[in-house]
This record gives structure tokens, sequence and C-alpha cells, in this order.
């Protein structure tokens, strides 16, 4: 998370941007991935900036057919610096969520700064107005319970399966996003024959806040990355992918498609999540007989 100002121009700042057809608005929602200059904390949460690195922005994509072994990429995974405590529904049900008893929750908490403050009114009016793509979904966890509920109720069924990239590291105050080269050296697929899933983003909070939403059509993926640089870290990773099959409601002035010449729907576009990322998928009935037999 950045605690700076908005239009600061932060070369730690890498933007994932959606945005929608025909959208000219430059301060469009964005998935961000920005670095606290205080703390070296980073969280992975959707905001709105205008950020003129053009080909920063478009690294964090890659093309869909990059995922096979033997592909050689160079991941945008910021690290995760921290760990936000994920509270149980009797706690978080006794703290206010709301942008009208903002200054109970400012004075609960004490940030430490006014950008801290913009920050968690930004993370509350998400949450109230979340703002997603014709015919998605979305909602915000504030607890360990609502966190298993709200993807199934998206989803429209009880019977999930959770993924997430629990074995990237815990990295250091101050560490840069993972940017050397890796080789693939194993996918598998996760979302199984369904094309709609449920992905879970941490926000900027004092405590664990996850904004969850549907994407349909979406393929999600775990990949095996092993480097091919010297002095890399980590040497070896598991990540999570998750690729948009239909991009046809895509701004035509995001950043990939920019750089590589391309159209809204010409192209399956996929991109890797933080540790603290969450897939949901529904899993059929038939999956779990297969999944008991084996």
């Amino acid at each position: 998370m950045s605690y700076g100002s908005e239009q600061e121009d932060d070369p730690h700042k890498v933007t994932i941007s959606y945005g929608l057809e025909q959208e000219d608005d430059p301060h469009k929602a964005t998935m961000s991935y920005e670095e606290d200059p205080k703390t070296g904390g980073h969280h992975h949460h959707a905001h709105a900036h205008n950020h003129n690195n053009i080909r920063q922005q478009a690294d964090v994509f890659f093309f869909h057919d990059m995922l096979r072994p033997g592909s050689i990429i160079t991941p945008t995974i910021p690290p995760t610096t921290s760990l936000p405590a994920l509270l149980p529904r009797s706690v978080a049900g006794s703290i206010p969520f709301s942008s009208e008893r903002l200054s109970d929750i400012i004075s609960m908490f004490a940030p430490a700064s006014l950008s801290m403050t913009r920050e968690i009114r930004w993370t509350l009016d998400t949450c109230e107005h979340p703002r997603t793509l014709p015919g998605q979904s979305a909602g915000c966890a504030t607890s360990l319970e609502s966190l298993a509920e709200l993807p199934a109720s998206l989803l429209r069924t009880r019977n999930v399966r959770a993924f997430s990239a629990a074995d990237l590291p815990v990295e250091a105050p101050g560490t840069r996003a993972l940017r050397g080269r890796y080789n693939v050296t194993a996918v598998r697929k996760v979302s199984g024959e369904s094309s709609e899933i449920v992905t879970c983003h941490d926000l900027t909070y004092p405590y664990a806040v996850y904004y969850c939403h549907t994407a349909n059509p979406t393929s999600a993926y775990t990949v095996t990355l092993a480097s091919v640089e010297d002095g890399a870290v980590p040497k070896t990773m598991e990540a999570l992918a998750v690729c948009h099959l239909d991009t046809s409601k895509w701004s035509p002035k995001n950043p990939f498609f920019e750089l590589h010449n391309l159209k809204p729907g010409e192209v399956t576009v996929c991109h890797f999540l933080t540790k603290l990322s969450i897939i949901w998928v529904p899993v059929s009935e038939q999956g779990e007989a297969h999944a008991s037999r084996a």
C-alpha cells in the first residue's frame, strides 16, 4: 500500500488496470501493487491512480501460452512483508465498518498519517460501493467466517474449494517486487471445468479485509517457477495465476493492449496473484467423486 500522494510517480508501484469498454477516465478503478515508504509493507488492493509508466503496468500481464513448462517468464509478484490478523466474526462484528463511522474507526486505530486515513476511507468506500465489470458481482469479507461464506454466495454453491500461494515467502520490509527471470517447470489448472471463479484480494486496513469478486470466463492455475538467474531469491516458488478468457469489456487503453497493439477481446490475458490473495472455485459432484476415488 502507498501512504504517499496519489499523484506521486512511485517507481515501486505496479498497477493492474482493467477499466471498461469505451472508458476514458484516466482515474478508473485499478488493481494496485504498492509499497509503503514508511514500513515497506505491501498489500494488493483495488485503487484509483493515474500512472505514466505504461511498460511497468503492461508487464503485470502476460499471454496465456506462457503457462507451459519450458517458458521463461518474468513474474510481477509483489512481496508480502506482513500478515494482517484475520478476525473471527465475534470480534469483527463489534468493530464499526462504515464510512459513516469513519471518525470512530480513526479514533480506535489511530493511524500514523493522513495518508493512512485516506487508505482506510478508500477501503470502506470500495466495500460499500464496489466497481465491477459488467456481469460481475463483488463484496467484502471482514472476518474469517465471511471469507468462507461470501465466495460461496457469489458462486451460488457451498461446494467450493480455496487455493492460495501460501508457500510464497514473507519478505523483509523494503523488499522489491519479484522481477527476475524464471523457468516455468509445472502448471496445474485448479479451476476445473468451471469458467467462473471468485478471487479475493486483501485490502489496506488495520486488520484483514478482503475484496472478493466473480470473474467469468476465467481459468486459474498453480504455477511452479524456478529461477534461471544466480543468487535469485526465492530460487523456486509456486504462484497462482489467473487468466481472463474474455477481455472484450476491458478498456482499449489497457497498457498491455497498447504495448502489443491489441484490441479488447483479441487475446486471453493472465496475471499472477500475491501470497495473500485467495481463489475460490466451485467443485462439481462428479469432480468430488473422482477426487475421492483418487
